[in-house]
């Protein structure tokens, strides 16, 4: 039997101390490699994830813009919110093809996005035709109103949809980069923990990162809803206000579109010229207010033509009398304002009269 010589025994020993290091900082290394790569695949898809709440959250924001805008102009007939709804409409198709190309690769999100798309368009022709009658005057059916808040209300919850689904998938996700950490924490030596912390910072930074991007839009949205509710109460405050204070003035007050057609009477005009305010809506103010010649007894040329094409004041007629629809004849006077916006453009006319019986008598 051969007994190994020092030479020999220090050349295993130096074997040892060099290639089993070499071997398992190798090993370790590789392993490491591999649960870097696989955790960035993690990180790479629980980044898709936020993407696409991002994008998800973009597309309802814009979606709830537009439902805001159509609801707008049909209660105000002010173009702007039209010019609003046109110039986000485009915008919207390219963002829910965006979010159709970011879902791709999940053929169950897929089928959602593409039903949530469908639902938006039949949702815009409906819309389409709401905003369609507006502009021709034609009263907007109660029940397309309530069809199309059916139809939003059927969108939102596709929304909520994708996003429980997607939240659920960047959830396992983050569980997924969680355990993996805990695995190279266990698993190596010093170099694998000091690996695995500064991995662990990297990720802890791109997530807060997101994290607070994601924080920023819901902040952003939720304070967009909350300004379109202020908004909302305001409009219906004023009008409430407009309608109490006409309703208290003792004169007849009758307020018209551009047109010359009825939209506001007050119970003093109600009660003067014979017809209800429902009964007055959208017909021309000749016709609800019948003024004649108290001498001649034809017709008076009505101021509302002068008012809007001149926008001044016009006072009143010399002896003019009103017959109400009930068939009562009664001595008036009455003045006529136009109703201009701050660029001077001609909203409508107000026109105030009242009874004037007791003068004429005097």
């Amino acid at each position: 039997m051969t007994l190994p010589t020092d030479s020999e025994r220090f050349s295993r020993a130096l074997q040892s101390a060099i290639l089993w290091p070499i071997g398992i900082i190798f090993l370790t290394a590789l392993l490491l490699l591999l649960f870097t790569f696989e955790l960035f695949q993690v990180v790479k898809l629980s980044d898709h994830s936020y993407r696409v709440l991002a994008e998800t959250r973009t597309c309802e924001n814009l979606i709830i813009s537009s439902q805001d805008d159509v609801r707008g102009y049909l209660l105000t007939g002010d173009p702007d919110f039209v010019k609003t709804y046109d110039d986000n409409r485009g915008q919207i198709d390219e963002r829910f093809a965006q979010l159709k190309a970011l879902v791709q690769k999940n053929p169950e999100q897929v089928i959602r996005v593409e039903a949530l798309i469908q639902a938006k368009d039949t949702w815009f022709e409906h819309a389409k035709t709401m905003v369609s009658h507006r502009s021709q005057d034609i009263t907007v059916n109660a029940d397309w109103v309530r069809m199309g808040k059916t139809m939003t209300d059927d969108i939102l919850s596709k929304f909520e949809k994708i996003n429980d689904i997607e939240v659920a998938q960047r959830d396992t996700r983050l569980y997924r980069i969680g355990k993996m950490k805990q695995a190279l924490a266990y698993g190596g030596g010093g170099l694998v923990i000091l690996l695995a912390l500064t991995i662990a910072h990297v990720v802890r930074k791109q997530m807060m990162v997101l994290a607070a991007s994601y924080r920023t839009a819901l902040d952003t949205i939720e304070q967009r809803h909350s300004a379109l509710a202020r908004s909302e109460a305001d409009l219906e405050e004023q009008k409430e206000w407009l309608r109490v204070t006409l309703t208290s003035i003792g004169d007849g007050v009758i307020v018209t579109d551009p047109s010359g057609r009825v939209l506001l009477m007050n119970h003093e005009s109600e009660r003067l010229t014979g017809w209800s305010n429902v009964e007055a809506l959208h017909q021309q103010l000749s016709t609800v207010l019948r003024i004649v010649d108290e001498k001649t007894r034809l017709p008076v040329e009505s101021p509302a033509a002068r008012v809007m094409s001149e926008k001044k004041v016009a006072g009143p007629a010399k002896r003019s009398l009103l017959l109400s629809r009930t068939g009562e004849v009664r001595p008036i006077e009455d003045t006529t304002a136009p109703i201009c916006d701050a660029k001077g453009n001609t909203l409508g006319l107000v026109m105030v009269f009242h009874d004037a019986t007791d003068k004429r008598l005097a």
